[in-house]
């Protein structure tokens, strides 16, 4: 409003500047021009460069401190006083020249604004973003979760016009943290309590520094899995981290299950979130744990009919129809329990299965909602509850996360899936549904999850792939995309117990290797021989090779158990290689992990 107030002034000033000579020319004595040619030429000097000025003015924002000057009640009263008391006050006589002398004092007035205006542009386009509206978003991630979580946290508020940068945490400095006034971490516990290989570095850096992050406000995530004894151990350390450098915490540490499907984790962060600003319909548009996706079980066979280890199956899936994923994803299911436990469990507390409940957005016997819930936690619904509300309070099973072990161009989605046995003898509950419980045909809930971590790179360099047990499931993914795309330069090294019954996939290895598509392929079987061998050793064994192979710009690629080959594999890499070059390594994306 004022800006158009002071347009409209502008252009009776270049009216005034235009009829002003003529009327002094007809209607005003010469002797009163010495009066007045002076304020004529301030007049002129000041209309002009107020409109010299406007054009570097037009992209701003009106100015808050004269935000009261949008009225158009007090804009009219600020005009009635200048009538009734500042004209009054001209040092001139006679009334043209004090219509000049005000109008003049109008021009200046106008002109200041305008160079006020021209500096608060000039600082806009210096420095765009305001500090207090800028967001460091750090993610430490190892199977994709925390970073999907990232992203969509950065999305809401960048949505909302905030400032974001997204940032794994091996990427942040010391300066940035010391420069950042507001932080959100999102981050993962590898293992037993360990960071993520993109944190690691930070981990090791951030012990040694002594700088004072007290202007920093953050909020952390942390992520982990209940199953292991060290729960969000690492998002614990970053909490407590941050608060002896005297950041000050936004709220208490939020720990999420990546196994719970419903964590209330999600739900408080999301209102973190909003509480901060953020869009809550980006949240609507990018759903992290909603995509679930009904697949049928197209077959499965065992894979170690012969093995003196535990059965492993091959499980094929028949996805619907426009699915997608990369070699290197993961996937998410949601087990159900046999049915003879279902049943069991309704005869002990002689409760009709086939009564009709409304659960998860479906109409569906109760039997069917009791196969997710963990029953040996459920206790029955107390007499004249509702239904309804008595499943909302009971425990979901965990959901269990599998490496893809094949490519959507070969028609189906396969697992390669081990059988957990207790001491009891009982199936586990995610191993016991794919390869016993679930009949052919039958849907099966799950869900794809990106694991960027370890997709493969954009371009050819030569790949060494590691792997041992049903790792070789996400290695072989891997591989059916190298050959899909051409990329001859791969070497395989893979370990198991017997070459005779345990060589997974043992076919498409074989013919890869055949067909050229695989260059180099170490196997290591621990029980052929009377000591044991292991994919560590073959690739000790191999160490001039390991480091051409470098040289040449190839990425490692390690699949399978943390306990034991992971480490192993680290160890012998560590004494190839150094620390420094291997943390280079990974700070390169050529060192990447799927451990379990």
């Amino acid at each position: 409003m004022l800006r158009r107030w002071q347009s409209l002034l502008e252009k009776y000033h270049l009216l005034a500047l235009l009829l002003l000579p003529l009327h002094y020319a007809y209607f005003s004595a010469y002797q009163q021009l010495h009066q007045t040619i002076g304020l004529y030429l301030l007049y002129l000097i000041a209309v002009a460069a107020s409109v010299w000025l406007k054009p570097r003015t037009a992209a701003t924002t009106p100015i808050r401190g004269f935000v009261w000057l949008e009225q158009y009640m007090l804009l009219a009263l600020l005009l009635t006083l200048l009538w009734l008391f500042y004209l009054p006050q001209s040092a001139f006589s006679a009334k043209a020249s004090q219509w000049l002398w005000l109008s003049s004092q109008l021009a200046v007035m106008g002109l200041l604004l305008r160079i006020y205006w021209t500096k608060q542009t000039t600082i806009a386009t210096a420095a765009p973003d305001n500090p207090a509206e800028h967001w460091l978003i750090g993610y430490a991630s190892q199977s994709g979760m925390a970073l999907q979580l990232a992203k969509r946290s950065a999305s809401q508020l960048q949505s909302a016009g905030f400032s974001v940068q997204l940032a794994e945490l091996n990427q942040l400095t010391q300066q940035q943290l010391h420069q950042s006034s507001k932080a959100l971490f999102v981050v993962s516990t590898y293992g037993e309590g360990e960071p993520p290989d993109n944190a690691s570095q930070f981990y090791q850096l951030a012990q040694q520094w002594q700088q004072s992050f007290n202007q920093l406000q953050f909020a952390v995530l942390a992520l982990g899995d209940r199953s292991y004894q060290q729960f969000c151990a690492f998002g614990h350390w970053l909490h407590g981290w941050l608060h002896s450098r005297d950041a000050k915490a936004i709220r208490p540490l939020l720990e999420l299950d990546s196994a719970d499907s419903k964590s209330p984790a999600l739900t408080q962060w999301q209102q973190l979130l909003t509480m901060l600003g953020a869009d809550t319909e980006t949240a609507a548009e990018q759903p992290v744990n909603d995509n679930w996706l009904l697949a049928g079980l197209h077959s499965r066979y065992i894979a170690n009919p012969a093995s003196s280890g535990l059965p492993c199956y091959v499980v094929k899936l028949q996805m619907p129809a426009g699915s997608h994923w990369q070699a290197g994803d993961l996937l998410d299911v949601q087990p159900e329990n046999s049915k003879c436990a279902v049943a069991l469990w309704l005869t002990r507390h002689a409760i009709n299965g086939c009564q009709a409940v409304h659960y998860q957005g479906r109409h569906v016997p109760l039997c069917w909602a009791l196969a997710e819930l963990e029953l040996d936690k459920v206790q029955p619904p107390a007499p004249g509850s509702l239904l309804v509300d008595w499943l909302k309070q009971q425990p979901r099973l965990p959901l269990r996360s599998y490496s893809i072990a094949s490519i959507p161009d070969e028609g189906y989605l396969q697992l390669l899936v081990r059988q957990v046995q207790h001491d009891s003898g009982a199936l586990g509950i995610g191993s016991g549904w794919l390869t016993a419980w679930a009949m052919e045909q039958q849907p099966v809930q799950l869900r794809l999850r990106q694991h960027a971590q370890f997709h493969l790179p954009d371009d050819s360099r030569p790949l060494i792939f590691i792997a041992n047990g049903t790792g070789i499931a996400g290695i072989r993914a891997l591989l059916a995309e190298r050959v899909k795309r051409g990329q001859r330069d791969n070497w395989l090294l893979f370990g198991e117990r017997r070459q005779d019954s345990d060589f997974f996939f043992a076919r498409d290895i074989q013919a890869w290797q055949q067909q050229g598509f695989i260059r180099h392929c170490d196997l290591a079987f621990s029980q052929q021989q009377a000591e044991k061998y292991y994919v560590q050793h073959a690739l000790a064994a191999q160490r001039a090779r390991l480091l051409d192979w470098l040289a040449q710009g190839a990425a490692i690629y390690v699949c399978g158990s943390l306990q034991g080959m992971g480490q192993a594999v680290h160890q012998v890499l560590l004494e190839a290689l150094g620390s420094d070059a291997l943390a280079q390594l990974t700070q390169q994306g050529r060192y990447r992990r799927d451990l379990y």
